[in-house]
């Protein structure tokens, strides 16, 4: 079983975020299945910079960094909404990098694709969260019209 320490502890060396996020991040984690969180301790690492940062470079031969396949981006103003969001927002891109959802570039604006795959991810999330969490996770996943122009409000 992963405790939050041993999750922490796990992710200390491969991850990019402040300490203040160390906490929530493992929290949200713990919510999750095992052989998800295994997943994630394995191929993923996070980054949430700090405001102060204006910028950071990450080489994909850094020794922390070897063994991972998903770069998970997060923003620093996450870890100041309430504990139910951070999870839902951890566990939404845990769901893209499970699931294997590709990422082709940053211009990719195929409306399809896209509600496919975020749907797909906001599924996947709320399968795993709702055993551990009362109420709708609604206010959390993407509506039809964000996805349509672009815009996310996670």
């Amino acid at each position: 079983m992963h405790t939050l320490e041993k999750i922490d502890y796990e992710l200390g060396d491969t991850d990019f975020i402040p300490e203040y996020a160390r906490v929530p991040l493992s929290t949200a984690l713990s919510y999750l299945p095992e052989k998800v969180i295994d997943f994630v301790i394995e191929k993923c690492v996070f980054v949430s910079l700090e405001k102060d940062y204006r910028g950071i470079h990450l080489s994909l031969s850094d020794f922390r960094l070897k063994s991972k396949q998903n770069i998970i981006l997060l923003s620093n103003v996450l870890w100041f909404e309430n504990k139910k969001a951070i999870t839902f927002v951890v566990a939404h891109e845990v769901a893209h990098a499970y699931l294997r959802h590709g990422f082709v570039s940053i211009n990719d604006t195929n409306p399809a694709v896209n509600i496919k795959r975020e749907r797909s991810a906001d599924k996947q999330a709320i399968q795993w969260l709702q055993p551990h969490f009362t109420g709708s996770f609604k206010r959390y996943v993407y509506k039809s019209w964000q996805l349509q122009s672009g815009k996310k409000s996670n």
